[in-house]
């Protein structure tokens, strides 16, 4: 048994939601119809092989066979249905998925183990949105215990949860991949004290704590006794937003120099311990948006900052960070970044918040100023985070309205050929680095400690990590 401790509770224990906490948790007891490899490349997983138009509106999937869910039953056809339509239900508010569903006009079975999808406009997409589309049991989630129970055909079986206090998952002893997986057990104790979790590695208490504070995380690195491991395959980041509907902020220009008053150097390298790289875009190395020449646009340049303000008559300017106390990490950059702003003219007021105060803040742009998070899947292709995120263009988290940016976004989504798609992403990024309405300040990848006696943790690219392979010494 692997024991591993937790600093967040799981919302619920619905398959088709996107809760970072629930990767490593309730993930574990699903498999989706295909995975991503580190090189972007689909791999089998429930779906053994398929077959792709040139143009990508039509889809066949001809699906493994033999494959049980945990209450015995066999994955059909049927359920790979059951499953696209139920995220339509707008009830279940399953965000991405329920307009990814949207691209298909037909969802056609013609026996137990093939799915025909058609699309009435290109969609390349498609094996984006498998990666964070799990395939659950019908009949557990129109039954009685669906609120506490989760049924699905993955290495694990989720046998236990207490809210508040631990997840049981349990080896799935009749998985397709055979001899996987290794672990008989996994035990996650939910520990809110984020101290008192690293005190429990520590001490033996467990195996491996998941998202440690950034400091412990660093000081455990360099002990021979723990692996610090982060997820390399992930596009988790920091985000800084704009309040664009606010004066003088919806002047461009000021973002623009606001931009080059935030150090992300040294946030990266001192704050944040070498752990992470700065970068002024989002996009992961393996992402087609990825320009190297435009990682690190907005240098920190306190005179170009200064003379920014003055063309926009926004000398003296006053405004406020919003942070919620969920990052400490973030509490630490607002104070160099108001301290840096000073020796400008600038006066920033820092506003801590709790996480449900912040996230109404930023969602109805309740806040004068500007904030920062984090936001993931800079890792696919662009449109999956920008059209499912607070950039998107019809309606995000700073406001900001910009016909060509939409389009933009829009056409990169139904664009078949990837080369094309290149050159629109070319367009996006010079857009977002000018408009400057919400940029990257750098990467955030997962986190796990663990003791030295654990071995085979993997990677996947929707944010968690892979315990299919995973052992104790």
């Amino acid at each position: 048994m692997l024991r591993a401790a937790l600093p967040t509770e799981i919302p619920n224990v619905d398959p088709h939601g996107n809760s970072p906490n629930a990767y490593d948790t309730l993930w574990l007891a699903f498999d989706r119809l295909t995975a991503y490899d580190a090189r972007l490349q689909p791999q089998p997983m429930l779906a053994e092989s398929w077959e792709i138009g040139s143009d990508y509106r039509k889809v066949k999937l001809n699906l493994r066979k033999g494959v049980q869910w945990h209450s015995g039953r066999e994955f059909t056809s049927d359920d790979v249905k059951y499953n696209f339509l139920r995220v339509r239900d707008p009830k279940l508010n399953t965000g991405a998925l329920a307009l990814q569903s949207g691209w298909w006009t037909t969802i056609d079975i013609p026996d137990k183990y093939t799915v025909v999808l058609t699309s009435s406009q290109p969609a390349p997409l498609v094996f984006d949105s498998f990666e964070f589309f799990n395939m659950a049991d019908k009949d557990t989630l129109e039954g009685p215990d669906a609120k506490s129970t989760a049924v699905g055909t993955g290495p694990y079986v989720f046998a236990e949860w207490s809210p508040g206090d631990h997840i049981r998952l349990l080896k799935n002893k009749n998985y397709w991949q055979s001899g996987r997986p290794y672990l008989d057990e996994i035990e996650l104790r939910i520990t809110r004290d984020a101290q008192a979790m690293v005190a429990m590695v520590e001490a033996g208490a467990v195996d491996a704590v998941l998202t440690p504070s950034w400091r412990d995380f660093a000081r455990l690195k360099a002990d021979p006794k723990y692996q610090a491991i982060t997820n390399p395959l992930t596009g988790r980041w920091y985000d800084i937003g704009w309040n664009v509907q606010s004066s003088p902020i919806a002047d461009k220009r000021v973002r623009q120099a606001l931009n080059y008053a935030i150090d992300r150097k040294r946030f990266a390298e001192t704050m944040m311990f070498g752990i992470v790289q700065p970068r002024s875009l989002p996009w992961l190395h393996n992402s087609p948006a990825y320009e190297a020449s435009r990682e690190n646009f907005y240098t920190f340049d306190l005179d170009k900052a200064k003379a920014l303000l003055t063309q926009a008559g926004a000398q003296g300017l006053e405004t406020e960070f919003l942070i919620s106390n969920d990052y400490p990490e973030l509490s630490d950059l607002a104070q160099v970044y108001q301290a840096d702003l000073l020796k400008i003219g600038v006066m920033l007021n820092i506003k801590r918040t709790d996480s449900a105060a912040f996230f109404d803040a930023i969602n109805n742009r309740k806040y004068p100023g500007m904030y920062a998070i984090t936001v993931s899947r800079a890792q696919l292709e662009p449109p999956n985070l920008l059209i499912t995120s607070g950039m998107n263009p019809d309606v995000n988290n700073s406001g900001f309205k910009n016909d060509a940016y939409t389009q933009l976004v829009k056409s990169s989504a139904t664009e078949p050929d990837l080369q094309k798609r290149k050159q629109l992403y070319t367009q996006i990024n010079d857009l977002l680095l000018d408009e400057a309405f919400s940029l990257a300040l750098s990467s955030a990848q997962p986190r796990m400690l663990a003791s030295a006696g654990v071995h085979g943790v993997g990677y996947t690219l929707h944010e968690g990590f892979d315990w299919t392979n995973v052992w104790i010494e």
